[in-house]
């Protein structure tokens, strides 16, 4: 959703925004592991239905390790995957790029004096990928990881987290680019604006139509 409402922060997810969507990293793992998605997808959903989480909370909350984790996994799989997926970062980030386009934007409205966080459920054990696919990318503000302050989206909590990491100025907005439709309804929900990411060139246009705090006008429409 945009509209004519001033933003003075904006905050950006991380897998499937900055980088390609996450179904290419699911389908990695499954041919490198030789176990089907669904068939992994469910097992994860077992583990951490025991928890009383939902698909990779134990990860994303820091509650079990990715070694953890994985042994938990494979206990719950009826295929043998052919390798550890006490692994599964490598194989979950392998060969994976950045959206340099999206990047380049959020450099761009940086420079126009906009502060970008990045607000991202993440895992421990991922984080040596992610900081390698950003290096040079000098252009955050804050960030906020789900495993380090063990609350995730969609939950409320990590949205009123952010505001007190990097409050908009008195009378913007901040804005949530994510490519989950439930994060950026809970956003929605908590005040901010969204833009929901199906690719980058409609993510850049809409970021194009949005109004932000720099006195150059050559966003605006």
């Amino acid at each position: 959703m945009t509209d004519r409402r001033t933003v003075g922060v904006v905050w950006s997810d991380f897998g499937g925004v900055l980088t390609p969507p996450v179904r290419e990293a699911a389908e990695q793992v499954a041919a490198a592991s030789g176990v089907p998605w669904p068939e992994l997808a469910a097992a994860a959903e077992q583990v951490a239905d025991r928890l009383g989480l939902h698909g990779l909370g134990p990860l994303e909350l820091g509650i079990l390790s990715q070694r953890e984790w994985a042994d938990r996994l494979t206990a719950c799989l009826t295929t043998r995957p052919r390798v550890d997926l006490r692994r599964w970062d490598e194989f979950w980030y392998a060969d994976r790029p950045v959206n340099q386009a999206l990047l380049d934007e959020l450099h761009r409205i940086a420079a126009h004096g906009v502060p970008i966080g990045l607000l991202t459920n993440s895992v421990a054990e991922w984080e040596p990928h992610r900081t390698r696919m950003l290096a040079g990318q000098d252009i955050f503000t804050a960030t906020v990881k789900s495993h380090q302050i063990r609350l995730a989206k969609p939950d409320p909590a990590i949205f009123r987290y952010a505001d007190t990491v990097l409050p908009p100025p008195a009378g913007q907005h901040a804005v949530l680019i994510d490519d989950d439709l439930a994060n950026c309804l809970a956003a929605e929900h908590h005040g901010w604006l969204t833009i929901h990411h199906l690719s980058p060139p409609d993510t850049v246009a809409l970021l194009r139509r949005m109004r932000f705090t720099a006195t150059d006008t050559s966003y605006w429409p």
